[in-house]
């Protein structure tokens, strides 16, 4: 109903030090570039938190889909974006967008790995991905209409490479990584 607009969904309220302020602030900077967005905290009713983020996953798409808004960003809790990471994503107009997630040491600071695949080299474009964690992605809402808002999965073995085969075997999407954007998270996926 509302083309460019944006759910903004952060998995949980579980937020690692200063990085609310980093989502708001990229809310807040994407906002004063024209776009219509809202955030919302997607209350974690696990038992132990994050074991059913595939739940929290499609309630967060239902509530893009329902509110007839145009995309939907997952965002964890430990995710320090820039301010224009999600201008820079929309730019692309592709279904699947993510920025090069980079897992760091708490200690040091320095890169362990990227968490997708294949590995590419930082800053160089725009790039087709098997897989990407979902530390941050941008995905249209329209891309997982097919799934009747049941898309992630709880499932023991349901874990990136798996969601992401689905959907292109399902949809024909597959997710691109925006090696321009390096997203540091402070802790490995769970």
């Amino acid at each position: 109903i509302r083309p460019d607009s944006v759910l903004v969904a952060a998995m949980g309220n579980h937020w690692a030090a200063g990085a609310w302020q980093r989502v708001v602030d990229m809310v807040l900077h994407t906002t004063q570039a024209g776009y219509c967005v809202w955030m919302e905290e997607i209350q974690d009713r696990c038992l132990d938190p994050y074991d059913a983020l595939g739940t929290m996953r499609n309630e967060a798409w239902s509530k893009a889909s329902y509110s007839g808004l145009e995309w939907v960003l997952y965002v964890d809790c430990d995710a320090h974006p820039e301010p224009d990471f999600l201008v820079k994503m929309l730019r692309w107009e592709m279904p699947v967008v993510a920025p090069l997630t980079l897992e760091i040491d708490p200690v040091d600071g320095k890169t362990i790995r990227q968490l997708c695949g294949p590995q590419f080299q930082a800053d160089s474009g725009l790039h087709v991905a098997k897989w990407t964690v979902l530390s941050m992605l941008l995905i249209r809402v329209n891309a997982l209409r097919a799934f009747h808002g049941m898309f992630w999965s709880d499932a023991i073995g349901a874990d990136e490479g798996w969601h992401f085969q689905r959907l292109w075997a399902e949809t024909g999407h597959q997710p691109w990584v925006d090696t321009s954007l390096p997203l540091y998270v402070q802790k490995r996926p769970t």
